[in-house]
Parts: C-alpha cells; structure tokens; sequence
C-alpha cells in the first residue's frame, strides 16, 4: 500500500466526519424543509473538490515531501475558511 499524502487522508477524514454526522443527526437536519441536509451536501461536495485538488497536485508534484508541504498549507487554509463559515474566527 502507498502513503497517502496529507490532503488525502485530511479529506478523507472529512469526508467520513460529514456523513456520519449528516446519518446520525437527520431528524434534526431534516426538520422543516430539509435545508439541513442541503448544507451539509455542499459541504460534502466541498470534500469532494478537495479531494480532486489532492488528484491534481498528485499528479502534478511527484516529490512527497513537496506534495505533503501543499497538502498541509491547503488543509490550514480549508479549515481556516471552514471555521469562518461557521462563525467559529470571526
């Protein structure tokens, strides 16, 4: 098995913390017109885009070092944007 680089397993991980979330709390996402579960499906779809980044970079940057240095920068700043969303950083 290969290593995976930093920003794989960053959203992978994401990923996985979104759809147990959205199974776990669908009542309450669900409740009055569902606009719970569309948000958590753009987050999901988020996910997804940073996983076609981590493809992209994979490809683009064969040194590991250097791919897993872009990984962990993209992964602050995701979180980072993620956190203002939420209104966590204002």
């Amino acid at each position: 098995m290969k290593n995976w680089p930093v920003l794989k397993i960053f959203f992978v991980l994401y990923l996985t913390i979104c759809v147990v979330y959205t199974v776990s709390n669908w009542e309450t996402l669900s409740y009055a017109e569902g606009w719970g579960v569309v948000y958590m499906i753009g987050l999901i779809f988020f996910g997804l885009i940073g996983l076609l980044i981590n493809y992209i970079l994979a490809k683009a940057i064969k040194n590991t070092k250097r791919l897993n240095l872009a990984g962990i920068i993209i992964s602050i700043l995701f979180m980072f944007f993620l956190l203002i969303e939420l209104k966590i950083f204002k």
